[in-house]
C-alpha cells in the first residue's frame, strides 16, 4: 500500500483462482473515502462513500472484467447497464491488442503512480 498526496494506492486481491493480478489492477482511496478501480493505470469504475457505482470507461476486456468483478462484484451485463450501454464502446477492443511491453509499461507506470 502506497500513499501520495492524501491519495492511498493499493493493490487489487482477486477473487477467483488467480493468486494476484500482478499490478494490473489498483485501487485509489481519495480522502473522501471514494474507491476508484484503475486497470493498467486506466480509471475504470469509482465506489462513492455512500456505495454508488460510477462507471468511468466505456469498454470491456475479459481482464477490465476480471477486475471489475473483483472490485464491485459486477458482470458484464451489470456493467453496461450501470453504464447506460448497450455494448461496449469506441474502446472496447484497445486492451485487446495491447502487446506484452506495452501490457507491461502500463503496470510500471502505475506503480510509479503509487511510489511518487
Amino acid at each position: 500500500m502506497y500513499t501520495n498526496n492524501h491519495t492511498t494506492f493499493r493493490e487489487l486481491v482477486p477473487t477467483d483462482s488467480h493468486k494476484s493480478f500482478y499490478g494490473k489492477a489498483l485501487v485509489c482511496t481519495h480522502e473522501d473515502g471514494t474507491e476508484t478501480l484503475l486497470s493498467y493505470g486506466t480509471p475504470i469504475i469509482e465506489r462513492r462513500p455512500d456505495g454508488q457505482l460510477v462507471p468511468l470507461y466505456d469498454g470491456w476486456t475479459a481482464t477490465t472484467g476480471r477486475h471489475v468483478k473483483a472490485f464491485c462484484g459486477l458482470s458484464k451485463a451489470e456493467y453496461f447497464k450501470l453504464a447506460g450501454l448497450e455494448k461496449p464502446g469506441n474502446w472496447g477492443d484497445y486492451w485487446e491488442y495491447l502487446t506484452k511491453d506495452e501490457a507491461y509499461a502500463y503496470v510500471r507506470e502505475a506503480r510509479e503512480l503509487c511510489r511518487a
